[in-house]
């Protein structure tokens, strides 16, 4: 057996990323094929015309499903589960990029209403997406690679008030996680799962501290809040999509008003 052979198992596994130019040609190309796809849409036959017919409504299914993969990323890093996010933030991409466009055909034919709000966090999504990725990396990088904030003078309330949450803290981590170190940690679905009520409380009080510290007023706004304004359009995309199935599904009638109910899942032709 070669000598190097044992290590060779140890090495890290490869991380797949995706260039800020890779970006903008997926987005490029995205907002290519979807004008394209309206330019064409009036020459398609009827059944590219309605959004419940087979064609339509089928990709309007593989998109949602695509668009699901953001999920899967925010799983993979709270559980652990994945060695590599880097993957998952490719799979992200690349899968949203292409529900995206499927999604897009199916609101085509009929942009309005509860669609039409899912539309719009779409591009938003995408919006901040990237500029964070993009605009923002350079800038956040720089921000995580300096250390002026511990030379600034603190106020003694200030640090005897900081003491006491990392005393709290390092006593409720205790129990949540004991082999956890306070300055590293930070709580996982893991946590969520297993201690819900000692999980609030610990971020609870991560929250007093880095409104203590003013992490986010140390950083431009657009720096401080893309990625909570990215997280909330994802879920609110999220709720809608769920309602939007529902009220198809159980509800036709409302959702059709004094059109025809012809959706294929319902029977319909």
């Amino acid at each position: 057996m070669p000598a190097n052979a044992g290590r060779q198992h140890r090495l890290p596994a490869a991380r797949p990323d995706l260039s800020s130019h890779a970006l903008i040609g997926l987005l490029a190309g995205l907002c290519l094929l979807l004008v394209g796809y309206l330019l064409i849409r009036p020459l398609l036959p009827e059944a590219w015309q309605r959004p419940g017919s087979p064609v339509l409504q089928s990709a309007a299914i593989l998109g949602s499903i695509l668009l699901l993969s953001p999920f899967a990323l925010w799983l993979g890093k709270r559980t652990g589960l994945s060695a590599v996010p880097n993957r998952l933030y490719v799979l992200h991409v690349v899968a949203s990029t292409a529900g995206m466009f499927l999604v897009g055909m199916h609101a085509a034919a009929s942009l309005r209403g509860p669609p039409l709000f899912m539309v719009v966090c779409l591009a938003l999504l995408v919006v901040t997406g990237m500029v964070g990725r993009v605009y923002l990396s350079g800038p956040m990088a720089a921000t995580f690679g300096s250390k002026s904030a511990p030379f600034r003078p603190v106020p003694p309330e200030l640090k005897n008030a900081l003491r006491q949450i990392i005393r709290e803290k390092d006593a409720l981590l205790g129990k949540l996680d004991p082999q956890a170190s306070e300055a590293l940690f930070s709580v996982t679905l893991r946590h969520w799962v297993r201690a819900p009520r000692l999980s609030l409380a610990y971020q609870r009080l991560v929250w007093r501290e880095a409104a203590l510290t003013g992490q986010r007023a140390s950083v431009p706004p657009l720096q401080a809040y893309w990625r909570p304004a990215h997280i909330v359009l994802a879920w609110l995309f999220l709720a809608a999509l769920v309602a939007h199935v529902v009220l198809v599904t159980f509800l036709p009638g409302y959702v059709a008003g004094e059109g025809e109910i012809y959706w294929w899942h319902l029977g319909g032709r």
